[in-house]
């Protein structure tokens, strides 16, 4: 009788504790979704918000005659810098629009602009357009500093582009910048180029 009795325990008990483990097995599985859908949210707001600083910006890089200025550009907030490098690589966005963001980035002085607009500068093969925005905002943001990074758009064969870097290098006014000039008029073949170094040494005088 002991042993009938002592089977029967081990048996109910391995019943119960078979019936119970799906059970637990579920409450566990249950609690772990909980966590999933917070994420969404946030991921479709932080994009609500980039589309939306685009939009903005795709706005005020639209005009030709007036450039977007520093003070609108800094009023739309963080992320301005990131967004306007985005739109300069953006194909599908004008031209124009594209080297109005390039040349903005002038703004936003940083060692991610600063690689940005240099890898612009020096890309041959990258267009004439963006490469003068490039030229210009290295000047502009960062002035005797970029004048090294300046030195592919003066030696390119584009003279747009070596006049656009000369008056570009010409704004920083500096000693140096006036150096960088002069020795440059010395190699220069282009007229329209050669005219742009003298105007500029002559207004520094």
């Amino acid at each position: 009788m002991l042993g009938s009795s002592i089977r029967l325990t081990f048996l109910v008990t391995g019943l119960v504790t078979g019936l119970m483990m799906p059970l637990w097995s579920g409450s566990a599985s249950a609690s772990e979704p909980q966590s999933e859908p917070q994420s969404e949210p946030q991921s479709g707001s932080q994009s609500e918000s980039q589309a939306e600083l685009r939009g903005k910006l795709i706005e005020l890089l639209s005009g030709y005659e007036d450039p977007p200025t520093a003070t609108a550009l800094r009023a739309l907030g963080a992320g301005v810098d990131s967004e306007l490098m985005a739109i300069a690589l953006d194909s599908s966005i004008s031209l124009a629009r594209r080297a109005s963001a390039t040349w903005s980035l002038g703004y936003f002085p940083s060692p991610a602009t600063r690689s940005f607009l240099g890898d612009r500068v020096q890309d041959a093969a990258g267009d004439s357009q963006l490469r003068r925005a490039a030229t210009w905002a290295l000047c502009n943001g960062w002035g005797d500093a970029a004048l090294e990074a300046i030195g592919p758009a003066l030696r390119s064969s584009d003279d747009q582009l070596r006049n656009q870097a000369v008056r570009a290098v010409a704004r920083v006014g500096s000693p140096a910048a006036r150096a960088l000039l002069e020795s440059r008029l010395a190699v220069e073949s282009s007229a329209m180029v050669r005219d742009a170094i003298t105007a500029s040494l002559g207004e520094r005088k």
